[in-house]
């Protein structure tokens, strides 16, 4: 089994709540105006989520995760 430092362990850690982070927050996307929703046939709260900037949270969560296992999946 090998060791790592705790140092590193936090570092990763750390990245990984900062970009799943990111990616919640691309997912929820913002509020849509109660008038803009009426007029495009909605009803009740809705938000505008950006395709691009999902894709990209989801790129970013992917390559750390990625680091993760390359840095610490070592055997």
């Amino acid at each position: 089994m090998p060791y790592h430092s705790k140092a590193k362990a936090e570092k990763l850690h750390n990245a990984l709540q900062e970009r799943l982070d990111r990616l919640v927050t691309a997912m929820y996307g913002a509020d849509v105006h109660e008038e803009d929703a009426k007029r495009g046939g909605y009803h009740g709260p809705q938000v505008s989520v950006r395709s691009d900037d999902v894709r990209i949270a989801v790129d970013d969560f992917q390559t750390i995760l990625k680091e993760i296992r390359s840095s610490l999946g070592k055997r």
